[in-house]
């Protein structure tokens, strides 16, 4: 019982924490139509790791609320074709460039 919430400490440590490129990563959460996300955005990259469970109907368009999650914290536009990931961790690079 002991290793299994030792296990379980441990394995919510790291959900929250970015990829290692992304050490030093300015962090913000953002909620997006019921869905949580901690986002970190270092330079032009960005990540965004769903925080909250959702399953079935409420999984749907998990990945839209994640692309405007990034948007959001970021203040910059996401560059077409860079984003990507799945519904738990999704990937972009972001351009601030105005026009």
């Amino acid at each position: 019982m002991r290793l299994a919430i030792i296990a379980g400490l441990l394995i919510l440590a790291g959900c929250d924490s970015p990829a290692p490129a992304l050490r030093g990563a300015t962090t913000q959460r953002v909620k997006v139509g019921g869905s949580l996300f901690s986002v970190h955005v270092l330079g032009d990259e960005a990540q965004a790791i769903r925080l909250n469970f959702e399953t079935g109907r409420r999984a749907r368009g998990v990945m839209a609320r994640g692309f405007t999650a990034i948007e959001r914290a970021s203040g910059c536009r996401i560059v077409p074709g860079s984003f990507g990931g799945d519904p738990a961790l999704m990937r972009a690079r972001v351009t601030c460039a105005e026009g």
